[in-house]
């Protein structure tokens, strides 16, 4: 198959999420038992979810030919051609749910599951509403790159070159499911066609290891000449006297005493206080914190002046990396939370670095960050034009970079209110 260029990721992306008109989300929050917005929410979040497993099958030896494969036999094209039917129930909805699961574990194998509670969870669906979903986005997803005309070797270049784009899409803490666990080995026999048994990963294990075996010395007979062991003893019996001797005369170091350093005191932590938005939703966050500033803020007409900066205050990211630790995922769902609440506000996220490393790298690093939690805004339904972005690595200090503190101050996303 010819291939004439290769896509870029966003565009793939886009090219599956565009399916999800207002009519097709309607029809999977009916299917699913979610609120409209939740179930974007998780579908948004469960193609690039399918997009990061297809890439790390296509990073493995022939991946990208049991990719094509997959594609090609699979008939997925019906899904992408037909995508309201696809989620309006019925028995053309229940056959691709079993294609879909089947493909699921083609894709995760046995973490599946763990990538379908991470969907649920950072979507705020149940985990079987997010299992549903999952299981027609991945067959969506396969017919549409079924439409782009790539052959095996047009897939892996797609996907690799868009590796970081679809990760700073995907939830947050994907990588680490994806990249965690024991290693499978795949059977020799490659299956394409679904709708045959699915060949089972088998994890390899170390070997187990026996026991240690006492060794028996079989006693020999006593010989007529039975004294003759007799100077081999007292040469034992000698060396093992000296030793005693020596180690008698060796003066023993005294022991400090232990002495138990006390642990360093924490800063106390603000209760949590809820806070009531417009539409009636609420939130849960610390007196103080970014949310709590800004949904204070955007609320009071008469607050100024703009623009207003707050700082991020719970935002961490993997190191070198613009994948956010797990306890950071709240803080940016909370804020997606405040920004729906506040659809005319407009806001720009700027990413800064310490002067660590490479000045160039460092830019770019700020404003992948930057992007990458945009992109988690965008997932959870916030509108793309109210939130821009810029990254300037290491220019923009606020403390000495002498100091691991100052270092640490620098290394900041700050958000910035242009508009309310």
């Amino acid at each position: 198959m010819a291939v004439s260029q290769y896509l870029r990721p966003q565009s793939l992306l886009d090219a599956v999420r565009n399916n999800f008109t207002p009519d097709v989300v309607r029809k999977a929050s009916s299917l699913v038992g979610e609120s409209e917005s939740s179930t974007r929410s998780a579908l948004n979040g469960a193609v690039p979810s399918v997009f990061s497993g297809l890439v790390n099958m296509v990073s493995s030896r022939d991946g990208g030919k049991t990719l094509f494969g997959m594609i090609r036999d699979g008939g997925f094209g019906a899904a992408s051609e037909n995508v309201s039917s696809l989620f309006g129930g019925g028995s053309a909805t229940n056959n691709m749910l079993s294609s879909g699961q089947q493909l699921l574990g083609r894709i995760f194998g046995n973490r599946s599951s763990s990538v379908t509670d991470l969907v649920a969870k950072s979507s705020g669906v149940s985990s079987s509403a997010a299992s549903k979903l999952m299981s027609l986005a991945a067959p969506l997803t396969l017919g549409v790159l079924g439409k782009q005309g790539l052959d095996a070797s047009g897939l892996t270049n797609t996907l690799l070159n868009g590796k970081s784009e679809i990760a700073a899409a995907a939830p947050a803490g994907l990588s680490q499911i994806l990249s965690g666990g024991p290693t499978a080995v795949r059977d020799t026999v490659e299956r394409s066609n679904l709708s045959e048994p699915m060949t089972i990963d088998r994890f390899s294990e170390p070997a187990p290891v026996a026991p240690p075996t006492a060794t028996y010395v079989e006693e020999q007979p006593k010989s007529e000449g039975g004294m003759r062991w007799l100077p081999l003893l007292l040469i034992a019996l000698g060396a093992l006297g000296l030793l005693f001797y020596l180690l008698g005369r060796t003066p023993r170091r005294a022991e400090a005493p232990t002495v138990q350093t006390p642990a360093a005191p924490t800063a106390p932590v603000a209760p949590s206080e809820n806070v009531t938005l417009p539409g009636g939703h609420n939130i849960s966050v610390p007196r103080g914190s970014i949310n709590y500033n800004l949904a204070t803020f955007l609320a009071d007409k008469n607050a100024g002046p703009i623009p207003k900066t707050f700082v991020f205050d719970n935002l961490n990211f993997e190191s070198a990396s613009t994948q956010l630790t797990p306890s950071s995922v709240a803080t940016v769902n909370d804020l997606a939370m405040v920004m729906k609440s506040y659809p005319d506000a407009r806001v720009q996220l700027v990413g800064h670095t310490d002067n660590t490393g490479n000045p160039d790298a460092n830019q770019k690093l700020s404003l992948d960050r930057a992007n990458a939690v945009k992109a988690m805004l965008v997932n959870q339904g916030v509108n793309p034009d109210s939130v821009t972005t810029a990254g300037y690595g290491e220019s923009r200090p606020v403390a000495s970079n002498d100091t691991e503190e100052g270092r640490q101050q620098n290394r900041r996303l700050e958000l910035n209110v242009l508009n309310k």
